[in-house]
């Protein structure tokens, strides 16, 4: 529960869960997989570091190492991946539009990313989560 709080406030602190910052569907599906996994976290996933390139080409590299947790913990938690996933492309498109963000080059395969634990993968995610809708905010 305490992760619940500290997501709220740091939501809050990037501009709030709503317009014209980001949708809080993304955030709240983070929380939700992380309580669907509890301890059970073993496992690591290729996690990008940064949107600075191919912003909606490295979020769609998160939807799909979700999948692979939704895969991996069964049908229960596999629908609060599955929300988490089209709330995520939906940011996307709110985000950087149909097109995606400006790629200064090629952008990078999902496998090219570091191996990371699953605590860390979803930490990760947040962050940058955090990172695009503060400068979503800032530029809106």
């Amino acid at each position: 529960m305490w992760l619940l709080w500290a997501v709220l406030a740091l939501a809050h602190s990037v501009g709030g869960p709503g317009p014209p910052s980001c949708p809080w569907e993304p955030f709240a599906g983070l929380v939700a997989v992380m309580e669907d996994l509890g301890s059970r976290n073993d496992g690591t996933l290729y996690t990008p570091d940064s949107l600075s390139v191919c912003p909606k080409e490295v979020l769609h590299c998160f939807v799909l190492e979700l999948s692979v947790i939704g895969y991996e913990e069964g049908p229960l938690t596999g629908r609060t991946v599955n929300r988490l996933k089209r709330s995520l492309e939906q940011l996307a498109t709110h985000l950087w539009g149909p097109r995606g963000g400006a790629a200064s080059g090629p952008c990078p395969l999902c496998e090219g990313h570091p191996e990371r634990p699953v605590p860390q993968f979803l930490a990760k995610l947040l962050e940058l989560l955090q990172v695009a809708c503060a400068g979503a905010h800032r530029a809106g």
